[in-house]
């Protein structure tokens, strides 16, 4: 970890473990993008599941400053709210004052100040003992880029990220299989138990995870829908990208419309592109995911195993496929099913840790105590 910034990436460290520990999906430094620009980070985003069909995003802004210009934070953490339309705010400060907590209540954004700082950076129950920060994740990422002479790991891990707040929902499902097919190619092609191996897997565990969080936060939408429907649906998001097949492929049409006008032929060309594409699309086997989810995955089992695999992705020592648990390898084999990947391949990359998983590892909702986080709603 670099000197510079070392507070900030503590505090955002101690931030994301609290909200992890309070039963949430917590991602660090999300970047917002613009038509293939980086205009900045959301240094938290974090994912509630509620209810059966209730769900909270909401992000974080941290910082760890003599000066942290606490005001200033908080106004650009109401426009970052407007912009990205989640459910809700926080603004970690060491500024204590009063005023910081009123003007923030007047916009809706709640405030952890120094106090809730300094009693959760005492608390020896919030950081997890055996998990990688941030930084040492993005370190051995780009350490394995550098000895393959590329930028694959950075950019993919960093559009993985990306769709939490581009459009998050249906494309994020696609977005995010396609980034675990990418790294699970990696992992499998790399030598058994290697960095690269270990750094792929990793990868591969938070991509799977991400899909799993999406699929939640897409089946929420359509809880009260008959069984018929949330399979349509759900078969459509992965097929299409989108919950009807109408709009997800609007851009095949815009295409095929211009070729027809421009093209010799045009009509019969754009026809005959129609046909192979939609032929290519149905044959896809959304199926494989869709029937997996909604009869062997009930209640919050995807929001779980969503957590799990992230946890998973960011352990001291990764376990290997053999080694996770049955909800795990059934999710994460049903991927592979889908993407054509054998399972046996995936699990010989990669032997893993201990065989046994590692108690402190585990999420426990119940290791967060006391009025902290009650007061932030």
């Amino acid at each position: 970890m670099g000197k510079t910034g070392d507070k900030g990436y503590v505090l955002e460290e101690l931030l994301r473990a609290y909200f992890l520990r309070a039963g949430m999906y917590a991602v660090r430094g999300v970047p917002l993008q613009l038509n293939g620009d980086d205009l900045t980070d959301v240094d938290i985003w974090i994912y509630e599941r509620s209810t059966g069909s209730s769900r909270r995003r909401q992000i974080v802004d941290a910082k760890s400053k003599l000066k942290p210009k606490a005001i200033e934070r908080v106004l650009w953490t109401k426009g970052l709210l407007e912009l990205l339309q989640v459910d809700g705010a926080h603004v970690a400060t060491t500024d204590s004052r009063s005023v910081i907590k009123d003007v923030a209540a007047r916009l809706g954004i709640s405030v952890l100040d120094g106090a809730d700082l300094k009693r959760m950076s005492g608390s020896e129950k919030i950081l997890f003992p055996d998990r990688l920060s941030e930084e040492e994740l993005d370190k051995s990422i780009k350490a394995i880029d550098k000895v393959r002479k590329s930028r694959d790991f950075q950019i993919g891990y960093q559009d993985l990220k990306a769709g939490l707040i581009d459009e998050f929902g249906a494309g994020t499902v696609n977005r995010s299989l396609d980034h675990f097919v990418a790294f699970t190619r990696q992992l499998t092609s790399s030598h058994p138990n290697s960095p690269s191996a270990e750094t792929a897997l990793r990868l591969a565990y938070i991509a799977a995870s991400i899909v799993a969080l999406t699929l939640d936060f897409c089946l929420a939408k359509i809880f009260f829908k008959s069984a018929e429907d949330r399979r349509k649906t759900i078969s459509n998001i992965i097929r299409y990208g989108d919950e009807d097949e109408v709009p997800g492929l609007e851009k095949v049409r815009v295409a095929a419309a211009l070729i027809e006008r421009y093209t010799p032929n045009g009509r019969a060309v754009s026809q005959s592109m129609l046909n192979s594409i939609r032929t290519d699309l149905e044959s896809i086997p959304a199926e494989v995911i869709t029937d997996h989810v909604l009869t062997q995955m009930k209640g919050d089992s995807l929001f779980q195993i969503a957590r799990s695999l992230e946890s998973e992705g960011f352990r001291t020592v990764p376990r290997g496929f053999d080694q996770l648990t049955l909800e795990e390898k059934s999710f994460l084999g049903v991927l592979l099913d889908f993407a054509g990947l054998e399972r046996s391949t995936f699990a010989n990359s990669w032997s893993g840790g201990p065989k046994q998983p590692d108690k402190a590892l585990k999420i426990s909702e119940a290791s967060i105590t006391g009025s902290l986080f009650e007061n932030l709603y």
